[in-house]
């Protein structure tokens, strides 16, 4: 069984909440924890509960076993859904399109 590594959790939450241009207390308000309760989650030193995982899965856009072990632990179907849920409602469309050409375009060039 794979262990928990608290610093890379928080780590990988500290990223994304960066990526999406989110302040540690925007959040913590998101989550519904205090921001210290939060600083202390991204430098590894506390834990949180499902309740939280299932919060910060959903405010982050990722997949609660890409938070828990990484994209490495996720594989990579899922760091590409993890992608396609960062995108934008508007801008998904063209987003599956431009999945579908490049894969009918290489099954051309097999």
């Amino acid at each position: 069984m794979k262990e928990l590594d608290h610093k890379a959790i928080g780590l990988r939450i500290r990223k994304q909440r960066i990526l999406l241009k989110l302040s540690r207390e925007e959040l913590a308000q998101k989550i519904g924890v205090s921001t210290t309760f939060l600083t202390d989650i991204e430098l590894g030193t506390k834990g949180f509960s499902l309740k939280s995982l299932n919060r910060f899965s959903q405010v982050l856009k990722m997949s609660a076993e890409t938070i828990l072990y990484g994209s490495e632990g996720a594989g990579k179907k899922t760091s590409l859904l993890d992608v396609l849920a960062q995108c934008p409602k508007e801008k998904i469309n063209y987003a599956e399109e431009i999945i579908r050409l490049f894969l009918v375009s290489h099954q051309h060039e097999q």
